[in-house]
């Protein structure tokens, strides 16, 4: 197993792992807003800040969760012209969808880096009773938009490897979705 193989495998660990925070994440956020939801029907009394604090928690669980979707193949593509390639055009094509995820997420990275880091730098915090730093959130979206970058570049590098030595079998089924392919005829 090569070395950039090993460091997917690790990853892709990684990956479930951080979607399983983000799970739990969002199962406590909706015993906090259902407590809230009860307690204010029943006795008038309201949970300061649990609106918002789920939309952090949903914040939390979604970038944490993009390194597994993608991974699982999860993420929403369109296979229309893929579907009817030879091998070795599918295979390009896959490296390519990589490459351009690469390119979107570092963007994005890139921007919430740049946010998150304003954010503490000029000591904003939520404008709520809560008063949350602000940063605090913005860097945890972060690590999981880094998750899903690092991910992404290996699984560029390794696909780009697999193709170049005409590994195009192997690089289709790395990159594609992990469950068994369903082909739609009009």
């Amino acid at each position: 197993m090569s070395a950039i193989t090993r460091a997917r495998t690790v990853f892709e660990r990684l990956s479930r792992a951080a979607a399983l925070i983000g799970l739990y994440v969002l199962f406590a956020t909706t015993l906090l807003v259902s407590a809230d939801v009860i307690l204010r029907k029943i006795f008038g009394i309201a949970f300061v800040g649990s609106d918002e604090l789920g939309g952090y928690a949903l914040a939390l669980a979604t970038s944490w969760a993009l390194s597994y979707a993608f991974f699982e193949g999860s993420h929403i593509r369109v296979n229309v012209v893929h579907m009817t390639l030879r091998p070795r055009a599918k295979a390009w094509l896959d490296v390519l969808a990589v490459l351009v995820t690469v390119a979107l997420v570092g963007t994005l990275a890139w921007q919430a880096w740049v946010l998150a880091f304003d954010s503490w730098t000029f000591d904003a915090v939520s404008n709520t009773p809560l008063r949350v730093p602000l940063w605090i959130p913005q860097f945890i979206f972060l690590a999981g938009v880094l998750l899903f970058l690092i991910s992404a570049v290996i699984v560029l590098i390794e696909s780009l490897g697999l193709t170049l030595q005409g590994k195009y079998a192997q690089t289709i089924t790395l990159i594609e979705e992990n469950e068994p392919s369903r082909e739609y005829t009009l």
